[in-house]
């Protein structure tokens, strides 16, 4: 089995609106997001996929998360005037009752870049999304 990891890096804000801590004020972090890939077989030109092909398709993904504000759908109230007002880049998380936590960021990469490369009709799976908020703490989302 072959293996290959990317890492990109992408500055995003958030709330966590149930945290009972300082994570329930908005503040960011330059995630850092780890994919993992693994074939049984190499391409044509003996790779999973050229690396720069794999940066250009995840890296259009984050181009929609990088220097956004994630909040859970319950802060949609206050955060479309804040946002007009403040020019705020935004984003609600997901239409569920969910906080954008490492984990479920790593769930809802996960998610979209494996329809990503479904479409695609690519020959690899995708292995894993690690999300890290800082060098001591990541969240890890697989197929397994």
């Amino acid at each position: 089995m072959y293996r290959i990891e990317k890492r990109f890096t992408v500055p995003i804000g958030h709330r966590l609106s149930k945290n009972k801590g300082r994570c329930f004020s908005i503040h960011g972090h330059n995630f850092t997001i780890l994919v993992g890939l693994k074939s049984e077989k190499l391409n044509k030109d003996d790779m999973i996929i050229d690396f720069s092909d794999l940066k250009s398709i995840v890296g259009s993904l984050l181009d929609q998360y990088d220097h956004t504000l994630l909040v859970n759908k319950i802060d949609e109230q206050w955060l479309k005037p804040l946002a007009d007002k403040m020019c705020l880049r935004s984003m609600i998380f997901d239409n569920e009752d969910h906080d954008p936590t490492a984990e479920r960021l790593s769930q809802q990469l996960f998610f979209k870049l494996d329809k990503i490369f479904s479409d695609m009709k690519i020959k690899f799976k995708l292995e894993y999304v690690t999300v890290y908020e800082n060098e001591n703490s990541k969240a890890v989302y697989s197929r397994e």
